[in-house]
């Protein structure tokens, strides 16, 4: 009994520590419920990317299925991401170009527009992190 008390007491405190140190970090989503105009893009808030990881656009709807394409751009308006196209929901991974270390710390946005071939006004919903 002593020995799973002593057990259970170092593993909570390795995760203690772990958390402390910044070693575990969980990714913050912001939501996003908008109309990307045909001739135009939608840019969400500037966000501050935390690690060197991918980011994720987790896509609940897109309107009627049509293509859009969602990137990440730094606050002096260059794509730090490649475009992502797409016509249904689901998640979708933006990986920054390489170093992605680069970008920890900075301020960078979502954009997303409607994709070649769609000249129509779309919705669309869902979160993003830039991670």
């Amino acid at each position: 009994m002593k020995l799973k008390i002593k057990i259970a007491a170092a593993t909570l405190g390795i995760g203690l520590l772990a958390v402390g140190s910044g070693m575990v970090t969980a990714a913050t989503y912001y939501g996003y419920d908008t109309r990307v105009p045909a001739v135009s893009d939608y840019e969400s808030s500037n966000k501050t990317k935390i690690s060197s990881g991918s980011a994720y656009n987790v896509v609940n709807y897109v309107e009627g299925n049509r293509g859009i394409v969602s990137w990440i751009e730094n606050t002096g308006g260059s794509n730090v991401t490649p475009k992502v196209s797409y016509t249904t929901t689901g998640t979708k991974t933006m990986t920054y170009y390489y170093p992605s270390s680069n970008y920890v710390g900075k301020l960078v946005h979502l954009n997303i527009s409607t994709a070649v071939g769609n000249y129509t006004a779309t919705g669309t919903r869902g979160s993003w992190t830039p991670n």
